[in-house]
C-alpha cells in the first residue's frame, strides 16, 4: 500500500498570496537577477519568515531553508508569477540596505504586512521619526531652551519601552507627576514605579536634575553685589528649598556689600544651642568682613517664622552689634516664597 505524502503545514492563516500582493506592490517588477542567484536559506530571508511565523525560532538552517522554498513556491503559484519573481522581492523587502523594510532593525511602522507579522514593533520609535522630530536633533537645531519638557526628558531617558517610544513615555511621566518640579521631587520607588522606568532610567533623571541643582546652588560668586533680599532668594530657593534638613548659612559681605564667601554654619534641626553667635561670627571674624547675612530653610516649605527664629534673629543682630559686624538680613526660604527679618522691620 502506497504511504500517502505528508502535507508539510506552513504558518497558520498567512494568506500567502496576500503577503506577495503587499511585498510586490511596493518595489514593482524587479530587473532579473537583481538579488543574485536564488538561494534559500539566506539570513535575511530566514529571519523574515521567522517573524510572520512560518519558520518555527527553533528551526536548522537547513530546515528553514525548506521552509522558505515551500512558502515562496506558495507565494508563486497562488500568485501567477515565477518562484525567482518571488525571490527578487523578498530579498528587496528583507535584504535590501537601501529599500527593504524587513532589516535586522525592521521599520514595522512602514510595514503593509505588520497587521499579519506575529513580531511586529507597533511602537514608533524615535529612530522611525523624521529628523527634525527627533529630540536630540531639535535641542541641537533649535536650542535647549526652545523644545518642550517632554522632549528634553526624552533626550535624558534615552529609549521608551515595547508599548511606547521615549516621548509618550516622557509625557506620561509629566502627567503622572503633573509637573517637572513634583518630578524632582519624586523618590527612587515611585519613579520605578511607572511602566518602562526602570533603575537606569530613574538613575538618569535623578542625575540629570541633581546636575541641574547644582548648577543652580554654586555659591555666589565673589563680588556679586547684594541688592535685596529677592536676589538673595532667587539664588537660594534652588539651593535649599528641597533639603530635608534645615540648614544655616551665613554669606560675608565687604563694606560695599560684595560678596567675600559663603559659610555653612549648621545642618540639623535648628535651635539656639546648635546657631550659637560664636559659630555664625567665626568665618566673618577671620575673613574681616563688614557685614553678613543668615539664610536657612525651613523644610515643610513654609517660610513663616517661629519664636525661635524671631528669638535667634535678635541674638544674631546683638552679637553683631558688640563684635561690629553688621547684620543686613536673615532670611527664611520656603518652597516658593521666603520671609525677610529686613523687610519686616525684624533688623
Amino acid at each position: 500500500m502506497a504511504k500517502k505524502n505528508k502535507s508539510f503545514p506552513l504558518s497558520d492563516g498567512v494568506p500567502y498570496k496576500d503577503l506577495y500582493a503587499a511585498i510586490a506592490g511596493l518595489y514593482g517588477s524587479p530587473a532579473a537577477g537583481e538579488a543574485g542567484p536564488l538561494c534559500w536559506d539566506r539570513t535575511e530571508l530566514v529571519r523574515f519568515f521567522k517573524r510572520i511565523g512560518s519558520v518555527p525560532a527553533d528551526y536548522s538552517r537547513r530546515k528553514a531553508s525548506l521552509r522558505v522554498l515551500l512558502a515562496s513556491q506558495e507565494m508563486a503559484r497562488s500568485s501567477g508569477v515565477p518562484v525567482a519573481d518571488v525571490y527578487q522581492h523578498l530579498c528587496l523587502f528583507a535584504a535590501s540596505q537601501e529599500r527593504g523594510l524587513c532589516l535586522e532593525r525592521p521599520e514595522c511602522p512602514r510595514c503593509p504586512l505588520s497587521h499579519l507579522c506575529k513580531h511586529a514593533v507597533r511602537t514608533i520609535t524615535i529612530k522611525d521619526l523624521p529628523p527634525g522630530e527627533r529630540p536630540s536633533e531639535r535641542l541641537l537645531a533649535k536650542g535647549a531652551g526652545n523644545v518642550r519638557d517632554s522632549e528634553l526628558l526624552a533626550v535624558i531617558i534615552g529609549g521608551g519601552s515595547s508599548r511606547e517610544n521615549a516621548i509618550d513615555l516622557a509625557r506620561r511621566l509629566v502627567a503622572t507627576f503633573g509637573s517637572l518640579q513634583r518630578l524632582e521631587r519624586a523618590g527612587n520607588r515611585e519613579l520605578e514605579a511607572i511602566p518602562g522606568i526602570g533603575k537606569m532610567k530613574a538613575a538618569r533623571l535623578k542625575a540629570a536634575f541633581e546636575l541641574g541643582r547644582r548648577c543652580r546652588a554654586a555659591p555666589l560668586g565673589k563680588r556679586v553685589s547684594i541688592k535685596g533680599s529677592k536676589q538673595v532668594f532667587q539664588h537660594y530657593r534652588h539651593k535649599l528649598s528641597n533639603v530635608k534638613k534645615e540648614m544655616f548659612l551665613s554669606v560675608l559681605l565687604d563694606t560695599r556689600h560684595r560678596v567675600i564667601c559663603e559659610d555653612e554654619v549648621s545642618v540639623g534641626s535648628l535651635n539656639e544651642s546648635i546657631v550659637h553667635p560664636r559659630e555664625a561670627f567665626k568665618r566673618a571674624v577671620s575673613e574681616s568682613a563688614h557685614a553678613v547675612l543668615f539664610v536657612h530653610n525651613h523644610p515643610s516649605g513654609d517660610p513663616g517664622p517661629s519664636p525661635q527664629d524671631h528669638r535667634l534673629t535678635g541674638r544674631l543682630v546683638e552679637a553683631g552689634k558688640l563684635i561690629g559686624i553688621d547684620v543686613v538680613d536673615h532670611l527664611i526660604v520656603g518652597k516658593d516664597s521666603y520671609y525677610s527679618f529686613a523687610e519686616h522691620g525684624g533688623i
